[in-house]
């Protein structure tokens, strides 16, 4: 539901369902693309799932006297669906759409008192009871909640003529806030199967973009306050993906199109570089220039390099059987990077575990480029074995960001099936599987 998508469609001269279903497959067709599995896609429109949890959670916030009617006149923008105050604008536009105009509405709206529970919100984010990730975006929504003011619950059906209608008042429609924001809930049941809701709620983490901070981390825990509802555990704000040094945008002329990327460069490496390029606390760049020099550099020259040396070798010179291994210092480096790679995942660096991640791997490259295997093969089993074992470990610690690649790996160690509680170096008298090159360089 929402401005936007309805003003858009009526552009595009179609009906509103037939241009949200076509926006729905091509999210369905890029999930799929990227290997990317979900339990439920929920959508807003969804009148048996969704409808009965908005309307259940408006009511909550009525019972606990917390929406109520009054006219109001705002600076309105599509784009964000949200009011706009003079100071948020930059010559006259929204900054995050400046192509579209500002509009200024005056009408009668249903309100949530979102200033009721803004000291409520201030301190469970302080206190980290509601955890939001990073610290930058958590000074930015403490920020902001200094002075939260009531916001905007619903639109008259003449503004907005389509959503879910606001219980006991048909001439209004729920604004998106009541209805987008309770989608986190409805879809596991909120509404319509409260044991499901009661399994699987509070979540354990709710990852959002930074140009949504204010509505996720301060409109909708003070509405989850208001209906006695708990807030999830932690927050993730991740940064934009941008081109050129700037946020895409069909106006600047730097959109970049993922299915043409993925295609060309093939998901797992995609979803490496765009993991890998994301800094924690910022925003990461994308140019093929970037891809292509991290692709050859890391992927091809670093990883796949020491996997196919290392099980090619083993082939070829020990009839694929490893044996034993090497105790040399290099496993007590590499197993204290183990710890240091699972806290940075727990904490949500991606960027952080993927460039230890790949420390390792070079690890294990200066380790076999030290140890001269190929100069006295009849002694350099153990060496091999060690290398093995750390090839296998690599396939458990890159298994988040490239599943493919890491089940590919483990076929040609002959494992399978491999997660955190293996990564060691104790796989001993063992018979590695056919090698292949994982990664070759692009151009």
């Amino acid at each position: 539901h929402g401005t936007k998508n309805w003003q858009t469609a009526k552009k595009q001269k179609k009906e509103v369902m037939e241009f949200l279903d076509e926006n729905v497959k091509v999210f369905k067709d890029l999930y799929k693309l990227l290997n990317i599995d979900y339990d439920n896609f929920i959508r807003t429109t969804d009148e048996k799932n969704h409808y009965p949890g908005a309307i259940k959670l408006w009511e909550e916030l009525v019972k606990s006297g917390d929406i109520y009617k009054k006219k109001y006149q705002g600076l309105y923008c599509t784009g964000c669906e949200a009011f706009k105050t003079e100071k948020e604008l930059v010559n006259g536009k929204c900054p995050e759409h400046p192509t579209r105009e500002i509009e200024t509405v005056e009408e009668e709206n249903y309100f949530f008192k979102l200033s009721k529970y803004k000291d409520q919100v201030i301190e469970k984010i302080k206190t980290d009871k509601y955890k939001v990730v990073p610290e930058i975006r958590k000074n930015e929504i403490l920020s902001f909640l200094e002075n939260a003011k009531d916001i905007s619950f619903s639109r008259p059906k003449t503004t907005l003529p389509w959503g879910i209608p606001v219980p006991g008042d048909d001439s209004q429609n729920m604004y998106v806030w009541c209805d987008a924001l309770s989608n986190y809930i409805t879809g596991i049941g909120y509404g319509t199967d409260q044991e499901r809701f009661k399994k699987h709620w509070p979540a354990d983490c709710h990852v959002i973009g930074k140009d949504i901070l204010r509505f996720h981390a301060a409109f909708w825990p003070a509405m989850l306050i208001s209906a006695e509802i708990p807030l999830p555990k932690n927050l993730f704000v991740h940064g934009w993906v941008l081109s050129k040094g700037t946020k895409m945008g069909k106006s600047t002329g730097n959109v970049i199109e993922p299915f043409e990327q993925i295609n060309k460069y093939r998901t797992d490496q995609f979803r490496f570089y765009i993991l890998s390029s994301m800094p924690k606390d910022g925003d990461g760049e994308y140019s093929e220039k970037l891809v292509q020099q991290k692709l050859n550099t890391e992927l091809a020259g670093n990883f796949s390099n020491f996997c196919y040396r290392v099980l090619s070798f083993t082939e070829k010179n020990y009839s694929s059987e490893i044996k034993n291994i090497d105790e040399d210092d290099v496993i007590t480096e590499i197993t204290a990077k183990f710890d240091e790679i699972k806290k940075a995942y727990e904490e949500y660096d991606l960027k952080k575990a993927i460039e230890l991640i790949f420390a390792v791997s070079a690890l294990g490259n200066q380790y076999f480029q030290k140890k001269e295997p190929w100069k006295n093969k009849e002694s350099s089993q153990d060496v091999l074995g060690t290398c093995v074992n750390l090839a296998k470990n690599l396939s458990i610690l890159l298994q988040p960001i490239m599943p493919e690649a890491s089940k590919n790996l483990q076929k040609q160690l002959n494992l399978k099936d491999l997660n955190w509680d293996d990564l060691n170096f104790e796989l001993k008298n063992h018979k590695i599987g056919k090698p292949e090159i994982l990664f070759k360089k692009v151009k």
